[in-house]
């Protein structure tokens, strides 16, 4: 990896120091590379619940995180369905957003990791109407698009009625409050016009209608950014792989990408 063997071993965070440092959490971990396990699970969160720990005491000013295994994670006790719904609480903020981006394409998730036949009971138009908010404040003024939960947006009912009772209310509410916004549209023609160069911007109903278009555009070359947090998150738009673990298969470009995003985010709030 062109990486010195002799990496300095610090307690904690520096400013004073570049370059690439090693904080040592865990003194002893027993794990076998590429497999599930409780061990492997609670060195995740453990690590993770550092990096937070630094960041409230003002040590670090970003957090790149890469893949958690999620059933390691919960083996290990972990209660949360991600990063994002943890940092979230850790942090103590009433209202994040997951964003996926690329250089073609934005999208940010109403609802993240639940089953699809909960989504439909989950959209609320108090929600909507909170993350086009978060949106709003947090890229500044942006061209939104809403993707319809429905296909052909509900056809007036049609096919379902959350565009109508739901979705429509909120983004109508929306433009009054001043927010650039379009919606309900149809998840087979949002896309499309967003990559146009319509919207900066896609407001997904659940997980998949916003990762799929994101991954088919950009795999390995997008990153997922944490919205309404005090601290700048990034991380990588893929998963574990321990299919492939431990056999220097592992495409990094994701993970150079989240880096420099988080860069990125922190000179522009500078």
């Amino acid at each position: 990896m062109g990486i010195p063997d002799d990496i300095e071993e610090i307690s904690s965070p520096d400013r004073s120091k570049s370059g690439i440092y090693l904080i040592n959490v865990l003194n002893q971990v027993s794990f076998e590379v590429g497999k599930i396990s409780k061990e492997a699970g609670r060195a995740q969160i453990a690590f993770l619940e550092r990096a937070v720990e630094d960041a409230k005491k003002g040590l670090i000013d970003a957090i790149v995180t890469l893949p958690i295994n999620k059933e390691s994670a919960r083996l290990g006790g972990f209660s949360f369905p991600g990063h994002t719904e943890y940092l979230a609480h850790a942090f103590k903020v009433p209202e994040f957003a997951m964003m996926l981006a690329n250089e073609k394409l934005k999208v940010v998730l109403l609802t993240t990791h639940v089953a699809l036949k909960d989504v439909p009971r989950l959209i609320s138009k108090e929600k909507i109407l909170s993350k086009l908010r978060l949106i709003h404040k947090s890229l500044r003024s942006p061209k939104i698009a809403v993707a319809a939960l429905n296909p052909h947006a509900g056809e007036n009912g049609l096919f379902g009625d959350e565009e109508i009772k739901i979705i429509n209310p909120a983004v109508e509410e929306a433009k009054r409050e001043g927010i650039k916004v379009e919606g309900a549209i149809s998840s087979d023609t949002v896309f499309v016009r967003a990559v146009k160069g319509e919207f900066d911007v896609v407001l997904c109903m659940y997980h998949d209608q916003g990762l799929i278009p994101i991954k088919l555009l950009g795999f390995g070359n997008s990153v997922n950014v944490t919205l309404g947090l005090p601290v700048v998150r990034t991380s990588v738009d893929h998963g574990t792989a321990y299919d492939i673990a431990g056999k220097g298969l592992a495409n990094p470009e994701s993970f150079k990408t989240a880096i420099r995003v988080a860069l990125e985010l922190l000179n522009s709030k500078t």
